[in-house]
C-alpha cells in the first residue's frame, strides 16, 4: 500500500488537498493510482461538454445507462462540475477509469479504446467554462499524463468520425486552451 500524499494545512482546518493541487483531492489522487492502468493503454485524452446547463457522474450515469441504454452507463472517464449539482471544479471519477474500462464518449470504437474521455459540465455553444472547470482539467490531464505517459490532448470535434460529426466541446469553448497540452 502506498502512503498517503503530503497535504498542506489549511488554518482552522485540515486540508484533504494534496500539496500542488487545487481541484485533484486526496481521493481523486487515490483513485487514480489504484486504477489498473496497462503500459500504453491510453494515447488519446478527449474533452466534451456535457450539452447541459447542470448535471453531475450521478447524473450522466443515469442518463447513459436508462436512457441511451449504454451497460456500462456513464460513457466518460471523468466529469468536471460547474457549481450546479457539484462543486466548480470538482473532479468525479467514473467507473471506466476506476475499472479501466474503453470509453463510451465518441462515435468510433477505435477511439474509444484508446480515449479517456472528460466531460466538463455545461453548454459551450452558450456558455464558457468556468475558470476552476479549465483549471481542474487542466491539473487532471497533467496527473493523468504522468500516471499513464503522455497523451494526446484533444477536443471531440476533432476526433469524432467525419460521419457523425460534432460541435463538442462547443463553438465557444476556448480552444486555445489546448495548446498548452502541445
Amino acid at each position: 500500500p502506498r502512503s498517503a500524499p503530503s497535504c498542506r494545512p489549511t488554518p482552522g482546518r485540515v486540508s484533504r488537498q494534496p500539496a500542488n493541487y487545487r481541484y485533484l483531492t486526496a481521493a481523486n489522487i487515490d483513485a487514480i493510482r489504484r486504477a489498473p492502468v496497462q503500459r500504453a493503454r491510453w494515447k488519446f485524452i478527449i474533452v466534451h461538454n456535457s450539452g447541459t446547463r447542470q448535471g453531475s457522474a450521478k447524473v450522466f450515469d443515469y442518463y447513459h445507462r436508462h436512457v441511451r441504454r449504454m451497460k456500462n452507463g456513464l460513457a466518460y472517464h471523468f466529469v468536471i462540475g460547474n457549481g450546479t449539482s457539484t462543486r466548480n471544479g470538482q473532479i468525479e471519477i467514473g467507473d471506466r477509469w476506476i475499472k479501466q474500462m474503453r470509453g463510451g464518449h465518441v462515435h468510433s470504437d477505435y477511439m474509444n479504446n484508446i480515449g479517456l474521455g472528460i466531460c466538463l459540465v455545461g453548454d459551450f455553444n452558450r456558455d464558457q467554462p468556468t475558470r476552476a472547470q479549465l483549471e481542474a482539467c487542466e491539473e487532471l490531464i497533467k496527473y493523468l499524463q504522468e500516471r499513464c505517459g503522455k497523451m494526446q490532448v484533444r477536443p471531440h470535434r476533432e476526433v469524432n468520425p467525419p460521419r457523425w460529426a460534432t460541435d463538442c466541446p462547443g463553438d465557444v469553448f476556448p480552444y486555445g486552451w489546448f495548446s498548452r497540452f502541445r
